[in-house]
């Protein structure tokens, strides 16, 4: 009988221990399916003609003149188009190594050039990944019977990484104008030359630009509807909702909020109108309230690759340029946690990104504070002469917080803002020793006083707790899930909890 336990015993130790491992497992998959998102290179080559745009640099005609025969619309956008596709197929061909696509955008003599690149590439084991962003096109001869055209391509923009044998060698950009010439062979506007020339020396009056003025202490919260996280602006967007909420944050004593916009969530490069028009009316209930607001731009966004730059590029002027002048705007803030992609997306490409696209938005909008959300203090001391604003994340305890804060503070004279802190009050199966409410309010307490104290600019995650956390946010592991329902300062139920009124008569 006690033999039969034993064996009864060891087998219940075995079942035990094949289940962790599966469950390892599953968890294991869930991350890397939550971390893998970024382009698949077997992909890339996406052509306008087969499927949709997927290579959309800024692209204009600054002059169309001209005196045998007048350049028509139709045909501008078409010559536009495919010179944008010979330039996509080139850089897809330069990345991979690979003719696809070559015979269709570049007429015999000029495939030679580049099929002659190619093999010096393939021969010296290096390949080059590219992309340009910008194009000003300047006609200089369109022929009377349409099959011929020349124009001028000034300041383009182009980013590179150069490897050799799969180790990057160097990545830059460059800016860089072109004569080209293009004919019109079956049905297909053709390169058959692209030569480049000297830059031409444009003058821009230099106007001193004033950056907008930050508080005296920026006293924020994170914010999404209760009802609705990670979902601010879609299907269930309620205005009257939100702005009950945000009068309860402005009661609370705070005068900024964070807001979060989903790079997919918003249409990628082609910015959806709709989700335009909810976030300026946020916006405008910000501004009612007299709460200044933080947006997170490119929530959710993985990828990085250089040949994707030109759809995020995009997705950044339409959301800019429509909100740059709006009276609530305090800061862009880049990228939400970009750290966190180091290891899956590469640093060095992650770093190439943020520092290319902070310059981007910088000439977009020059008066308007940059920032990027960095998930620890650590990496914070990345791109400092990048930023307006250095921010950072901390879910430590004091402690931990302020040894990390003081090495970061050593680093840099900017403004430090503490843009994610807080501590969930759940305890249960999945974090039996987990915060009660009053220690949550003990928490915000030595929190609060010290960035007081300190004149830290700071912002709690988050106003709610929540019912349901999508599994696109944290995967599908339930103890991730768990913690993450219950950082509010109200519970799921409308109920204050007791950090609530401690939050608010610290701020007062």
């Amino acid at each position: 009988m006690k033999n039969q336990n034993k064996n009864i015993y060891r087998a219940l130790l075995i079942l035990s221990f094949i289940g962790l491992n599966l469950l390892i497992v599953f968890a294991i998959g869930q991350i890397m399916t939550y971390l893998n998102t970024g382009a698949d290179k077997s992909k890339m080559l996406n052509l306008a003609l087969k499927s949709e745009r997927v290579y959309k640099p800024h692209l204009i005609w600054r002059d169309t003149l001209n005196p045998s025969r007048p350049l028509e619309k139709p045909t501008q956008k078409r010559v536009a188009q495919d010179y944008l596709n010979a330039w996509y197929v080139r850089e897809v061909a330069l990345a991979t190594n690979e003719f696809k696509g070559i015979d269709d955008y570049y007429t015999a003599s000029a495939r030679q050039k580049v099929e002659h690149l190619l093999n010096q590439n393939i021969n010296a084991l290096t390949r080059i990944e590219g992309t340009s962003l910008n194009h000003n096109l300047e006609l200089e001869f369109y022929s009377a019977d349409g099959q011929f055209i020349s124009f001028k391509d000034f300041g383009v923009q182009e980013a590179q990484r150069i490897f050799s044998e799969n180790n990057l060698l160097l990545q830059h950009t460059i800016t860089a104008s072109y004569r080209v010439i293009m004919l019109l062979e079956d049905g297909f506007w053709r390169i058959r030359q692209l030569v480049r020339i000297p830059q031409q020396d444009s003058i821009v009056p230099k106007n001193q630009v004033v950056k907008k003025e930050m508080p005296d202490q920026i006293k924020a919260i994170n914010y999404y509807p209760q009802q609705n996280p990670w979902d601010t602006f879609g299907t269930d967007f309620q205005p009257a909702v939100i702005q009950t909420d945000l009068k309860k944050i402005k009661d609370l004593q705070f005068n900024t909020i964070r807001i979060f916009v989903g790079y997919e969530d918003f249409g990628k490069a082609e910015v959806t109108p709709k989700k335009l028009s909810k976030l300026k009316k946020l916006m405008d209930l910000a501004d009612a309230e007299d709460l200044q607001v933080i947006v997170t731009l490119f929530d959710f966004y993985g990828d990085y690759s250089v040949i994707d730059w030109s759809n995020t590029f995009k997705h950044s002027r339409a959301v800019v340029n429509a909100l740059k002048a709006h009276p609530a705007l305090l800061a862009w803030d880049l990228k939400n946690e970009p750290n966190l992609d180091f290891e899956s997306r590469d640093k060095d490409l992650v770093l190439f990104w943020l520092k290319n696209h902070l310059a981007y938005l910088k000439s977009l909008d020059p008066a308007t504070l940059l920032t990027i959300g960095w998930s620890d203090a650590a990496s914070a001391s990345l791109l400092l002469d990048d930023v307006d604003l250095v921010s950072f994340h901390s879910y430590q305890d004091f402690a931990s917080f302020q040894t990390s804060y003081e090495e970061l503070k050593a680093q840099t004279n900017k403004p430090l803002m503490l843009q994610e802190f807080g501590l969930p009050t759940y305890s249960g199966i999945w974090n039996p020793l987990g915060a009660d409410e009053d220690e949550q309010a003990e928490y915000y307490t030595e929190f609060l006083t010290f960035a007081k104290a300190e004149q830290l600019h700071y912002a709690l995650w988050t106003l709610y707790d929540f019912k349901e956390i999508p599994t696109a946010v944290v995967g599908r592991l339930p103890w991730r899930k768990a913690k993450q329902k219950h950082f509010g300062l109200i519970d799921a139920n409308g109920e204050a909890k007791p950090a609530l009124s401690i939050v608010k008569d610290i701020q007062d």
